[in-house]
């Protein structure tokens, strides 16, 4: 996390649980892939999505 030296301790914390939800909905999504679940796939996709918009967007706002 040493890119995220500008953020206060609240955004790192919240960085770091986007992260670990990151890593929970990739995993899930995998699974969803393997078992033929298309639909839950692309669900995920966005949920993905989502949480990459949040943390990019923490990190902006620390660079401001």
């Amino acid at each position: 996390m040493g890119q995220d030296k500008h953020l206060m301790l609240e955004e790192q914390n919240r960085v770091t649980d986007i992260q670990d939800l990151l890593i929970d909905r990739y995993v899930e999504q995998k699974e969803a892939i393997c078992q033929g679940n298309r639909c839950r796939a692309i669900e995920l996709e966005f949920e993905i999505k989502e949480l990459l918009h949040e943390k990019a967007k923490i990190r902006e706002w620390a660079i401001v």
